[in-house]
């Protein structure tokens, strides 16, 4: 889910700000000494001093460890109302970050430069994770992105209100059921919500398709390259049954159920919620610009509704300019490869990554992620940052003693922001109209998200 723009920086995963002007994408791409010019996306802006100044430094380094190659930056970053017009038009920089889940709808749309052989030359990309790869892979087996970011949905809870509720905040909810229990136990005992739900901003789609997934449910299906609703059934029934109950039945869930992203997590980081679907890398904001304290923001795996679910992941991808020349791309992929990937296969660059990071109070180091590469691998880079780490690691471990384990499924391939978005409403209607029928929501739903798909 990315509802505006990827943040660039030091040490990274999501964060959520306002998409600046579009730059111009691909510029003369070589010039009479052979030198290649490539535009840059999600340049850090003047506000985030530390991370601009880590950025500075990586360009002056890559420059000069490739004097034929001129990096230009800029602060533009993905914004769902204005990518596809952007693409369309060309002015996207040579590299920049998307989503997800547009990747597999821009492949089929033959909108992503092909960097296969690019991919499998390098130094770094060629040693990601098979699995991850394939969320930028069509069904060939070509590349059309570069991963960079990965994370799976997490239960983030708040640890003193567990404590104050009498409940153990080592031991979180692990299915739906517990969930529910301790949501109302919560709720009784400290008068604050006991479990909150995003609802607008494509947020509602995005968390209830999280727990579809966790009910052994999918969102979409293709068939000869159509895509059509996959969800009018028993998964997202049940998803949407419990919030039901815990909302009308149990009295669980607070008094207010329009919240986006950053409006939840300022709840939660005020003590006013106990527990909420979201991911891990919330603990940044909630603890370096909301006022949260760190001991007090636990995080876990996302809780089944079956033993066949499972979690979402997401996270972003560099894709690369299709109207870029064959130089540029191949000079955008040696860039994203050294900006974003050494970092975790190189001791220099992960140690002055973390230190930036470290030093400037809107980063926390040593979050848990999903690792784009093997495990001996994680293990050497968390030795390298350990100095710089800021964050409350015994916090984590739920999510990170399961995380290795956990069936990973990845966002809606067709479509994802426009079907969380028609999503959004069935979430709303549950939580506000007390006898909403399910069921017809769900029909009604799918009829709506089948027009849009057959549309995209």
């Amino acid at each position: 889910m990315l509802t505006t723009r990827w943040r660039a920086g030091a040490v990274t995963a999501l964060a959520i700000l306002t998409a600046t002007a579009c730059s111009s994408g691909s510029g003369t791409a070589v010039s009479d000494d052979g030198t290649v010019t490539i535009t840059v996306g999600q340049k850090p802006t003047p506000d985030q001093a530390a991370a601009l100044k880590t950025w500075t430094d990586r360009v002056a380094q890559f420059e000069k460890a490739n004097p034929k190659i001129k990096i230009e930056g800029s602060e533009y970053g993905y914004d769902v109302q204005t990518f596809q017009a952007d693409l369309a038009a060309g002015t996207l920089p040579t590299v920049v970050a998307i989503p997800y889940t547009d990747v597999q709808g821009l492949i089929e749309r033959k909108q992503l430069a092909d960097i296969t052989d690019v991919v499998k030359a390098s130094s770094a990309g060629s040693k990601i994770n098979p699995e991850v790869l394939k969320t930028v892979q069509d069904s060939s087996g070509h590349i059309f992105g570069l991963p960079v970011q990965a994370y799976t949905m997490s239960l983030n809870y708040n640890r003193a209100l567990f404590q104050q509720a009498g409940l153990d905040p080592d031991k979180p909810p692990a299915t739906w059921e517990e969930v529910r229990q301790d949501a109302k136990v919560i709720a009784d005992k400290t008068g604050k919500a006991g479990y909150a739900m995003m609802t607008t901003n494509n947020t509602g789609g995005w968390v209830l398709t999280a727990m579809t997934y966790t009910y052994g449910g999918s969102i979409e299906k293709v068939n000869g390259g159509k895509a059509s609703a996959a969800f009018a059934d028993t998964p997202m029934n049940g998803a949407l049954t419990t919030l039901q109950q815990m909302r009308w039945t149990d009295n669980a869930m607070g008094s207010n159920f329009l919240f986006n992203q950053k409006q939840l997590q300022q709840e939660f980081a005020g003590g006013k919620v106990g527990m909420y679907i979201g991911t891990p890398g919330d603990y940044r904001d909630a603890v370096t610009t909301m006022g949260a304290k760190g001991e007090d923001f636990g995080v876990a795996p996302l809780p089944l509704g079956s033993p066949d679910g499972g979690t979402l992941t997401g996270g972003a991808v560099q894709m690369f300019n299709p109207k870029a020349s064959k130089q540029q791309i191949e000079a955008a992929v040696k860039w994203a490869e050294f900006f974003w990937l050494e970092k975790f296969t190189d001791r220099d660059h992960a140690v002055t990554d973390a230190k930036a990071a470290n030093a400037d109070k809107q980063y926390s180091v040593g979050l848990p992620m999903l690792w784009l590469f093997d495990e001996a691998s994680k293990k050497q880079y968390d030795e390298w940052i350990k100095p710089y780490v800021n964050t409350v690691q015994a916090n984590f471990t739920p999510y990170t003693s399961k995380a290795a384990s956990l069936k990973l499924m990845i966002e809606p391939p067709v479509a994802g922001q426009k079907v969380y978005a028609n999503l959004d409403s069935v979430v709303q209607t549950v939580l506000t109209q007390k006898d909403a029928d399910v069921g017809k929501l769900l029909a009604d739903a799918s009829k709506a998200v089948d027009g849009l798909l057959a549309n995209s």
